[in-house]
């Protein structure tokens, strides 16, 4: 494609956007070769090029990858964001491996945006399984757009399309770096990331969730969310002063609910301080914070007023509360990042943490909870019963273990800090 570009004279590309980065194969590819093509071995004096994932993990991956390869901060950055946020616009090049698991509206949705956001020479480069490749290939066509390649292998198909000409790129880069805040900000901006909507209930506690597409426990909450609530309630913790932590709430189940939990107790509590989402996905940690203001603004969707019990709901009764998102691999690892959220420790932490193949981080996990809890602060994590007696043994000193819970293959442990 280069080539060609070359043969008719026209620039190469400046400004580069690696949506979906992975561990940053594309972004670093592409940057090192248009550094080449342009005769500058010491890589970028004017390109720069825009890493993204929603993965925490895989843009640490990249950032690390690309000072491996020679290219300094100063070239590429990586951030955890959703694809194609983020200033810099207009891009000359996006390139996307796009995961077919995105889910249609958001396949869809990105042709559109991809397109607003190139340069008037620009182009997107997409990477896309064979069988979405017509769904992708109409897309193209029903937006007017002008498709440069369309190029078929064994298991993927790579279309190159131009620019939008019906929207500026500065006119659509202004609407997604816009940040929301409240109930709705985040789906009016991305509305093709609504998956669906569903009222729920535990511990006879309604909450209401609008669920994100690529986060999981979209329909129902997962064993552990429910483990953990109960042994919340059992054990009657009522944490309304901040600073709460929620590790990888996914749709925001557990924070929705403890909201309910405890702005409609007898007492009601005034929630105040900060709750900070942590996790990997960024759509997960935008999910919890939305559900989390729906469950503030009224409990069922900003309109019902059902709650945990009778009479009018205390969620709102919010103080100087406040909801900040931290995207972390996990306690220890991202702890700086963490502690800096909060301005400190936390009073009490709930932990979901993922269990992956062939990797041990049950003792990490000890080790974040005695780095972020403050003395005489409460976590309670929850994951399948064979992690958590694992989780257990390894219990270290200055940890009291207040009870567990548990639920169809599922285990709540809570403890409390000293020291």
């Amino acid at each position: 494609m280069w080539d060609d570009d070359k043969a008719a004279g026209r620039p190469l590309p400046v400004s580069v956007l690696d949506a979906g980065c992975g561990v940053g194969v594309l972004g670093i590819c592409a940057g090192r070769a248009l550094a080449a093509e342009n005769g500058d071995s010491h890589l970028f004096s004017q390109l720069w090029v825009r890493a993204q994932d929603r993965d925490e993990l895989a843009r640490a991956f990249t950032a690390f990858n690309a000072a491996l390869n020679g290219v300094f901060p100063s070239a590429l950055q990586a951030y955890t964001e959703p694809l194609l946020a983020g200033p810099g616009a207009p891009w000359d090049l996006i390139l996307s491996n796009i995961p077919a698991k995105a889910g249609k509206p958001v396949l869809l949705d990105f042709i559109s945006r991809a397109a607003a956001l190139l340069s008037p020479g620009g182009r997107t480069a997409l990477v896309i399984v064979n069988t979405l490749a017509d769904l992708i290939r109409s897309r193209i066509i029903e937006l007017g757009l002008a498709l440069i390649r369309d190029e078929t292998g064994k298991g993927h198909t790579v279309l190159v399309f131009g620019p939008r000409p019906d929207i500026s790129p500065q006119k659509m880069a202004e609407e997604v770096e816009t940040e929301g805040t409240g109930t709705a900000g985040f789906l009016r901006q991305w509305p093709a990331y609504f998956r669906d909507a569903g009222d729920f209930e535990i511990e006879t506690c309604s909450y209401h969730i609008d669920a994100f597409q690529g986060v999981a426990d979209f329909d129902t909450p997962s064993g552990a969310v429910q483990a953990a609530a109960k042994l919340v309630k059992r054990l009657g913790l009522r944490p309304a002063a901040g600073p709460i932590l929620v590790h990888e709430p996914d749709q925001g189940h557990f924070p929705a609910w403890l909201l309910q939990h405890l702005g409609t107790g007898k007492p009601p509590q005034a929630i105040t301080g900060l709750l900070v989402l942590s996790g990997r996905n960024i759509l997960a940690l935008e999910a919890a914070r939305h559900n989390s203001f729906l469950a503030l603004e009224g409990g069922m969707g900003g309109n019902d007023t059902r709650n945990c019990g009778a009479g009018e709901s205390s969620a709102r009764k919010t103080g100087a509360f406040g909801i900040i998102l931290a995207p972390a691999v996990d306690l220890l690892m991202d702890r700086e990042v963490l502690a800096a959220a909060a301005h400190g420790a936390y009073s009490f932490i709930t932990l979901f943490p993922e269990l992956v193949p062939q990797t041990d981080r049950l003792g990490a996990y000890w080790d974040g909870l005695a780095a972020l809890l403050a003395d005489g602060g409460v976590g309670v994590i929850a994951l399948p019963s064979s992690g958590a007696e694992r989780f257990d043994r390894e219990k270290p000193k200055g940890f009291t273990r207040l009870g567990d819970f548990k639920r169809k293959g599922f285990r709540a442990l809570a403890y409390r800090h000293s020291g």
